[in-house]
């Protein structure tokens, strides 16, 4: 959930390109499937949208879902070009969406990203199908429109998504950043709820908190044992990476999910007892009387169950791919999703790596096609999605077995 989740483009998009002026009559072009299309624009609620569909196109829509910007960052098109490409040669049609604020909008994010649905109808063409690629927050926005809006699309890959409720995130990026103000007092500015604006991330971040566990390793050892969550890592050069990023999204974050939960306290530990049989008593009541509590309000509960929790219903395929030492999102997120939702129609793989996002754009084509030949199993329409050349090669009784990669 760092900014790096947001692949942002700080270019603001131009209207209109190709086929803009006949794009423009959607009565013309409602089964238009010849020449390439590229449109540009704004929706009214403020979010910028873009439109890429292929000359040799394949009558089917892909809507990308960007990932988590921070509040900071100006609102801006999603820097998504490996994965569109990937798309459009494979013959897909692509649209993706900036919402209309940044920060933790999953509400925008599910209203701008299902209003690209009508825009490409209006201005281009109907598809035959729509699927969902959503990466990180854009994972959580995808699932949460797979289950409501499964009427209109016909499956969903979600990449190293929040899929595991949104409290559950926010207690591991909170008990990181309590435990770390405790057992490093002084290191950095604010707290969860107060956060700052990180212009150089070397010297407000990363050389504080290198400096501060090179000086006390023993610290982070602490840490690790107390989290309700422990840091993502097979060995400490990982660790040290994902506490980088768990505050590092405090930092950056927590005045952004204040305001969105009224103005009251997202994270919960007051009742909570940080404890483990591997630390001496003394130590354990020591942390526990200076670790600094918080009472998650009612309304921020509200809030983060209707935009960050899995239904049980599922009526359409949805893949859920995650990295197993995610620093950020870590895995235990699809532990969680399996635990509400057990269905034929979810499938869930782990790639054995470190990292956020991790994967390039060839192996998300792979997934992709996986879930698309799937979704075509439980359609039993016959259509062909695929086009010459993609690199599908698993069959839907595999899929359905939720082989992992």
């Amino acid at each position: 959930m760092s900014a790096g989740c947001g692949h942002k483009n700080t270019l603001a998009p131009t209207v209109a390109a190709t086929e803009s002026a006949r794009a423009a009559d959607p009565l013309r072009h409602r089964h238009a499937n010849r020449g390439p299309v590229h449109l540009e624009g704004r929706s009214s609620s403020g979010a910028l949208w873009v439109i890429d569909k292929p000359a040799d196109w394949n009558r089917s829509l892909v809507i990308y879902v960007h990932g988590y910007t921070l509040p900071s960052a100006p609102v801006a098109l999603p820097n998504n070009g490996e994965v569109r490409d990937s798309l459009l040669a494979r013959g897909y049609a692509v649209a993706t969406s900036s919402f209309s604020s940044n920060g933790f909008a999953v509400r925008e994010g599910m209203r701008d990203s299902d209003a690209l649905r009508e825009i490409f109808e209006d201005r281009v063409a109907e598809p035959r199908h729509t699927y969902l690629l959503g990466r990180s927050l854009g994972g959580l926005i995808s699932m949460l429109l797979t289950q409501r809006e499964a009427e209109h699309y016909d499956g969903s890959l979600l990449v190293c998504g929040i899929v595991g409720t949104s409290i559950e995130e926010i207690q591991y990026m909170g008990d990181i950043r309590v435990l770390f103000d405790t057992v490093y007092p002084g290191v950095l500015p604010g707290d969860l709820e107060h956060s700052i604006v990180i212009t150089d991330p070397n010297t407000q971040l990363i050389g504080p908190v290198v400096a501060a566990v090179t000086a006390n390793p023993q610290g982070l050892g602490i840490i690790q044992l107390l989290a309700r969550h422990p840091l993502a890592g097979a060995n400490s050069q990982e660790i040290v990476g994902s506490l980088i990023n768990a505050l590092g999204f405090s930092m950056q974050a927590g005045s952004d999910l204040y305001k969105r939960c009224d103005n009251s306290s997202f994270f919960d530990n007051a009742s909570w007892t940080y404890t483990s049989a591997a630390l001496p008593p003394p130590l354990l009541a020591d942390i526990n009387s200076r670790v600094r509590r918080y009472t998650r309000s009612s309304d921020a509960t509200e809030f983060l169950r209707r935009y960050g929790e899995p239904s049980p219903r599922l009526k359409i395929p949805m893949l859920s791919l995650h990295t197993t030492r995610d620093p950020q999102v870590p895995v235990w997120h699809e532990d969680k999703l399996a635990q509400v939702i057990s269905s034929p129609l979810l499938i869930q793989r782990r790639v054995d790596r470190y990292g956020h996002d991790n994967f390039s754009a060839g192996e998300l084509m792979v997934h992709f096609n996986d879930l698309v030949n799937f979704a075509r199993t439980q359609q039993h329409d016959g259509d062909d999605d695929l086009v010459a050349g993609d690199d599908s090669h698993v069959a839907g009784g595999d899929l359905a077995r939720g082989r992992q990669h």
